[in-house]
């Protein structure tokens, strides 16, 4: 892509997170069902076609299922479409998945940032995420935001206690496991796999 280009899905992106707001959408289900969309799955690989001509109202559809009359989002700059750019600078700079950014870095989270991080370099915020996902791997977030503990966990999965307390421990650990049991882990939090591999996706931004 030639930088106009991305500089336009980086604003349709971002716009995006204003419309989420200005309708009040439930910030942890806007991104449940952002990272499971077509336009994330068509950025992740890097195939920008005609879709990306759409109005923004269609795509907000697309990916929510819920109508707005008029797109009010254009020219707005506010800790929404901060955000937005952000998660967009965060999935270039790191090729990490927006799966994997929403789970270490989730946007009520995001948001709060806004007054610390939205002047400065973004060097700073991903900085930041770095340091962010050290402290609790995929894992533990997971079965913190579920509630799960790793015996109940692994009584549901069928996956040895042993097995998932590497996982729970290291992210190295999770990448290195086998399908198999990636799959079970997905399926039970209802992730997609993409979580789950260390490996940068192909067709970065």
């Amino acid at each position: 892509m030639s930088n106009l280009d991305i500089r336009k899905v980086k604003d349709l992106f971002s716009r995006l997170f204003v419309l989420a707001v200005q309708n009040k959408m439930n910030l942890t289900a806007f991104t449940k069902f952002l990272e499971r969309s077509e336009l994330v799955r068509k950025m992740e690989k890097g195939q920008y076609d005609d879709y990306f001509n759409k109005s923004l109202e269609q795509i907000f559809f697309d990916i929510t299922n819920r109508k707005i009359d008029r797109d009010e989002s254009f020219g707005v700059y506010n800790d929404a479409y901060w955000c937005g750019y952000s998660y967009f600078e965060l999935r270039m700079r790191t090729g990490r998945p927006f799966v994997f950014l929403f789970l270490k870095l989730p946007l009520t989270k995001m948001m709060e940032l806004y007054a610390i991080y939205h002047e400065m370099d973004i060097s700073s915020l991903l900085e930041f995420f770095n340091q962010l996902d050290q402290e609790k791997t995929i894992l533990r977030l997971l079965c913190e935001e579920r509630k799960c503990s790793i015996p109940k966990l692994s009584s549901l999965t069928g996956i040895s206690k042993t097995t998932l307390s590497k996982y729970n421990a290291s992210d190295v650990a999770l990448y290195k496991g086998s399908f198999q049991t990636i799959y079970r882990i997905a399926i039970f939090f209802d992730v997609p796999l993409a979580l789950f591999y260390r490996e940068k996706s192909q067709g970065t931004l």
